[in-house]
């Protein structure tokens, strides 16, 4: 059952969270825009944390690592287009980290021979000893700032994320 009033303390400095006239006063929609401001917080904190962290320990930027992992664990072949997806980043950056990683030998680019226009994407074994520097050091990261979390809390927000990852998902599909 839902509280009748919602008021929650912001993490940044402990004062009470005001929403003003970005709210509707109605209970839900004050914890749906608690929410989103939570998520948009914690994922900015944690990417700034281990962009800070990551570059001056393994030289990777967080594009070219996060690239090299999904390219790791994707099952071939994979496509800019499925790389793209995969990412949920636009083709621009996605293009311009993938010309660095090729530049640095990291990954290879092949013709698709079912499609001229696409081209497949492989990491190559310099991009996976990358990989090997990058998990270790992420893991150290992760287990610092998620240290305050029991495995059942983990349990819980992955299983949140994931419906909040669909919801969003399937609003984007309405016409």
């Amino acid at each position: 059952m839902a509280p009748e009033k919602f008021d929650r303390s912001d993490p940044s400095d402990g004062q009470p969270s005001h929403h003003g006239g970005y709210s509707s006063g109605d209970v839900r929609d004050e914890m749906e825009f608690e929410l989103t401001r939570l998520l948009s917080l914690a994922a900015r904190r944690w990417g700034t944390y281990v962009e800070s962290r990551m570059m001056p320990t393994t030289g990777q930027s967080r594009s070219r690592w996060q690239t090299l992992f999904v390219l790791s664990v994707a099952p071939p072949p994979v496509t800019t287009s499925d790389l793209s997806a995969r990412l949920a980043i636009q083709w621009p950056p996605l293009i311009r980290t993938l010309n660095s990683l090729e530049e640095d030998g990291l990954i290879r680019r092949i013709d698709n021979p079912n499609d001229k226009r696409s081209r497949y994407i492989e990491i190559t074994p310099a991009g996976l000893d990358v990989i090997a520097q990058v998990q270790p050091a992420l893991s150290r990261f992760r287990g610092k700032a998620f240290a305050g979390l029991t495995l059942e809390e983990m349990d819980v927000a992955s299983h949140i994320l994931e419906k909040i990852i669909q919801g969003v998902s399937d609003a984007q599909s309405e016409p």
